[in-house]
């Protein structure tokens, strides 16, 4: 008799039932499984499909040794980011191999596939848990829809493209101003089921009429704004570039949106905007200001949804340490205190369309569940462990000092606003203090500081929306 590797599986739930048919479908003569560990007290002690569930995932290490397990899978997508550390930990200690299921939508509806099951990578250590979205809701919310989406071609655009497209709606209009993306984006989808429904169009969000030409042609029933600069740093450099479109841009849409009698329009906002210190920052918190006010100008419902950092998103830390870590080092840390809140592409679009359905008077601020925030140095050393390397030792890390306009930590509320439960307990709303500030004033003044390319105005105008923020010259 061959000898079959002896396997464990972490999580006795959907996914891991699925993990285990497919072991034995298309894998029978390798791997024997002993059996599932999982936190479920209703499940210990029974046998699912013959296999037992054995004890708690905490137990991992002694029943490793008990069986001699020299694999473990990894199949529980709706824990933790923390747990998942936790498992790995044992299994580097007791030095078996691991693998994991990965967080994706299908896979918490049980739909497991071995082509999926894969090494681990940072997004199963930082993020947090995927739960089964309402789908019957959001499908009477998109499906026949005609949706507008700006920003279509970035991080977050992309992933609501692809979301909202297995919603069936009538049209999804991917308005962005960057053609290759537009292009990828289309060819990353050409195997959805539902890719006639997509239609690209470049176009910036500056550009007033070519804006409202596309909006009076398509007629949407709801617009999701995700067009923004949001590089910190080289906002600091061109305020007027990140004034001209996230605050311009935005207000185009936003009067576009009155005009044509849009139904809905949620605005994608950042915990940037939370006491700005930097340009970027600014210009959010002014764009959020500007959807509060438009709320009171039409039959338009409109909504911000505030979160923080998604891990992988063009631009973002974790492509850039890993590029880093490929080169050999350094990997370059601003500070060795400096946090962030961190989710997943797919959560953050999930809550961003839960969000959508959660407008009622208009003028709401959704925040999102965006758990515990995460030192960036750890998330450095992580990524490369992760890696295979021995951070300081193969490879370096250097602290480079925090950029112009960062923060060493972020929050997700402005002082004075009180937040309030929803129906969806991974989001939380507040409804902006009553504004002080003059927008129509502050437009006029900032429009006339760009048509005279006078930035020191520009930085005085923005200082007096966030008093702490920082001047770069």
């Amino acid at each position: 008799m061959v000898n079959k590797d002896k396997v464990l599986i972490v999580g006795a739930g959907e996914a891991g039932r699925e993990l285990y048919r497919e072991l034995k479908k298309h894998f029978n003569k390798r791997y024997l499984v002993i059996g599932y560990l999982d936190d479920d007290n209703f499940l210990r002690g029974k046998n699912i499909d013959r296999i037992p569930v054995l004890g708690k995932i905490s137990q991992l290490p002694q029943f490793i040794k008990k069986y001699v397990v020299s694999e473990v899978f990894i199949a529980i997508p709706s824990a933790q980011g923390s747990l998942i550390r936790k498992v790995i930990k044992s299994c580097e200690e007791e030095k078996v191999i691991f693998k994991i299921v990965p967080r994706l939508l299908e896979i918490v509806e049980g739909k497991v596939k071995l082509s999926q099951v894969r090494n681990i990578e940072i997004n199963d250590l930082l993020g947090r848990a995927l739960i089964k979205t309402d789908q019957d809701t959001l499908a009477k919310e998109f499906s026949g829809k005609v949706v507008f989406l700006s920003g279509a071609a970035g991080s977050i655009g992309s992933e609501i493209c692809r979301q909202i497209l297995q919603f069936k709606p009538s049209r999804l209009i991917a308005f962005d101003s960057w053609e290759s993306g537009l292009y990828n984006l289309n060819l990353d989808l050409a195997e959805n089921i539902n890719i006639k429904s997509l239609t690209c169009v470049v176009g910036n969000i500056q550009d007033f009429p070519k804006l409202r030409s596309v909006i009076r042609y398509f007629r949407p029933d709801i617009i999701f704004h995700a067009a923004a600069y949001k590089h910190v740093p080289l906002m600091q450099q061109y305020p007027e570039e990140a004034v001209k479109n996230n605050v311009f841009g935005t207000q185009n849409l936003v009067k576009i949106a009155v005009s044509e009698k849009v139904g809905k329009f949620v605005n994608i906002s950042s915990d940037k905007a939370v006491d700005p210190t930097s340009v970027m920052g600014t210009t959010k918190l002014i764009a959020e200001k500007i959807i509060s006010r438009a709320n009171e100008k039409g039959v338009t419902k409109f909504c911000s949804v505030r979160f923080g950092n998604v891990l992988g998103s063009q631009g973002s830390v974790v492509p850039t340490f890993k590029k880093q870590i490929d080169l050999g080092g350094p990997v370059t840390i601003t500070h060795k205190d400096m946090t962030r809140y961190f989710m997943t592409i797919p959560e953050a679009v999930q809550l961003v369309l839960n969000a959508s359905l959660l407008v009622r008077q208009g003028g709401e601020i959704f925040i999102l569940d965006m758990g515990e925030p995460v030192k960036i140095d750890e998330l450095a050393r992580l990524m490369i462990r992760l890696a295979g390397f021995i951070p300081e030792k193969d490879i370096p890390i250097k602290y480079i000092g925090v950029r112009p306009g960062e923060k060493l930590s972020e929050e997700l509320t402005i002082t004075g606003e009180a937040l309030q439960k929803t129906v969806n307990h991974k989001i939380s709303m507040v409804r902006p203090e009553e504004e002080t500030l003059d927008i129509i004033e502050l437009l006029f003044n900032l429009q006339k500081a760009i048509s005279a390319s006078d930035k020191d105005r520009i930085w005085s105008l923005l200082k007096m929306v966030a008093p702490n923020l920082k001047i770069t010259k």
